[in-house]
């Protein structure tokens, strides 16, 4: 046999002899590796149902939550309508408090109030059949002067405030949310609810005002406030006092009471005359 051919026969076997080693080998490793992978598998197969007791648990401690959890979000939501009701109030109060402060300072303007809710939803029901601006305007006169009670002493004021604050009220004038809720008021009282109530329904600052002054009477002289209003190029008085008086003309009622004027305001324009030889000022009308 020739040497070459020998040779070639020994490398074939030993080639055979290692391929056949490693196949072995690497078929135990792969046996090796199957069991790992499975132990592994096994291992996590027996940790679901710890798993799925720990989710189970996470439920029911979830369900058992959610009561207290709506319980304290009413409680939050309560707070903040708590806290929200306390803003509001406070912005209520500090408007008032500007409001006295201005009145402190004797502004008679500050008294017609024109965006006051209250006399506002007062004047819509009195209009509320009404059409035209000349009907508003009737309709919250005769208001005034049928459905505000005429009084001068027992006035409410005494129960709602105490003494030491009625001195910065000009003797006490009520504003018109006062008079519309008390439903009673003296001169003053219902001259600045009327001229406010008029503005409401579309009159001009130019054409309503409250006036004060002296009026003659009966052999005595007293003081009085009364709202005056423009109709075309005459001006009338409105007479808020007597219930059954409509329109008077200036001219005719300073005549018949020997009118002095003292002073007249609306929300725009403020006038007061020198002070007549009796010392008094438009003040001086309780």
């Amino acid at each position: 046999m020739n040497k070459y051919l020998v040779a070639g026969f020994v490398i074939l076997i030993g080639i055979s002899i290692v391929s056949s080693y490693y196949t072995h080998d690497m078929k135990e490793s792969e046996i090796e590796r199957g069991q790992s992978i499975s132990e592994e598998i096994l291992a996590i197969e027996n940790q679901v149902p710890e798993v799925e007791s720990l989710i189970a648990q996470i439920k029911e401690n979830t369900l058992g939550m959610e009561p207290l959890v709506l319980q304290e979000q009413e409680k939050q939501k309560e707070i903040q309508n708590q806290i929200e009701a306390l803003e509001a109030k406070e912005s209520e109060l500090q408007d008032e408090i500007a409001l006295f402060k201005k009145i402190a300072e004797k502004d008679p303007r500050v008294l017609i109030t024109l965006d006051d809710p209250v006399v506002r939803a007062k004047v819509e029901e009195v209009i509320r059949l009404c059409k035209t601006r000349e009907q508003k305007q009737q309709a919250v006169f005769e208001f005034v002067r049928k459905e505000i009670i005429y009084v001068t002493e027992g006035n409410p004021k005494k129960y709602a405030y105490p003494e030491s604050f009625l001195q910065y009220k000009f003797e006490f004038w009520q504003l018109p949310r006062e008079t519309v809720q008390w439903k009673k008021g003296d001169c003053e009282d219902q001259s600045i609810l009327l001229c406010t109530m008029m503005r409401m329904v579309g009159v001009p600052a130019s054409d309503v005002r409250v006036a004060l002054g002296v009026v003659n009477f009966g052999g005595g002289r007293f003081g009085h406030a009364w709202c005056e209003f423009k109709l075309g190029d005459v001006w009338y008085v409105l007479e808020s006092t007597c219930p059954i008086c409509n329109y008077i003309e200036r001219s005719e009622y300073y005549d018949f009471y020997s009118i002095e004027v003292w002073g007249w305001f609306n929300d725009e324009e403020y006038h007061e005359e020198k002070p007549s030889q009796t010392g008094k000022s438009m003040y001086s009308i309780v």
